[in-house]
């Protein structure tokens, strides 16, 4: 059952100055905010119960946020499912993971599910809210964090080299090139070194280096969901 309240959450939001000064009057007179948070919003754990669940886990944070009062397991249960690769006559065939999560999210031997699907899953708790940035840049991405909101963003786990694990077709014929280790994290600020990440694999909150994160969410498709203000 989904409830939502009328207005999103109000959580404080900070802006720093420079890391390389510390001091606020530097940052007021050079005239440009050198980073923004969002504070208060809850770190969820996708362990020990969605081993392969970040994306529902990093949604059921915006979400709450967003003032929808849900379970991770709940939005899990409700992300669409499609079918695990599996080999028929030698050729591997498979879900997209633009169209639901591959697997299930409750169990190890699963993969994911991309923005599509996750926008979609937006729109029934908060019909006409979601925003799919994907494909923009990551300027776009900080920008909606100036405005106080999170975002969904997909990069690998602890932003390790990724690479191409698998591949196989979907039932309409579209070659799916899977990269491991695909992660699903929510943005929650950032400053001129580092964003600011609730994630689902630490259960914490965690400062990951600003060029490293772009080039694995580039690596990704550059997806990135949120809601509207």
């Amino acid at each position: 059952m989904l409830h939502s309240t009328a207005s999103f959450r109000n959580c404080p939001t900070i802006r720093s100055a420079s890391t390389s000064t510390g001091n606020t009057a530097d940052w007021e007179r050079e005239g440009e905010a050198m980073g923004h948070e969002i504070q208060g919003i809850p770190v969820i754990n996708q362990y020990p119960v969605l081993p392969t669940g970040c994306e529902a886990t990093a949604l059921t944070m915006l979400l709450n946020w967003a003032g929808v009062d849900v379970l991770y397991t709940e939005v899990a249960k409700a992300l669409p499912k499609v079918a695990l690769p599996h080999e028929v006559d030698g050729k591997w065939y498979g879900g997209n993971p633009n169209k639901g999560f591959i697997g299930d999210p409750f169990q190890k031997e699963s993969y994911g599910v991309f923005h599509g699907p996750i926008a979609e899953l937006i729109e029934r708790y908060l019909p006409g809210l979601a925003v799919d940035l994907s494909g923009g840049s990551l300027a776009e991405v900080l920008a909606v964090l100036d405005s106080g909101r999170p975002v969904v963003v997909w990069a690998t786990l602890k932003l390790r080299e990724g690479r191409v694990t698998d591949v196989w077709q979907d039932e309409d014929g579209t070659e799916i090139r899977w990269i491991s280790p695909q992660h699903c994290m929510l943005m929650t600020g950032y400053d001129d070194q580092h964003v600011i990440i609730n994630d689902p694999d630490t259960g914490a909150v965690e400062h990951y280096p600003r060029e490293l994160f772009e080039d694995r969410w580039v690596l990704l498709g550059r997806q990135a969901v949120t809601v509207r203000a």
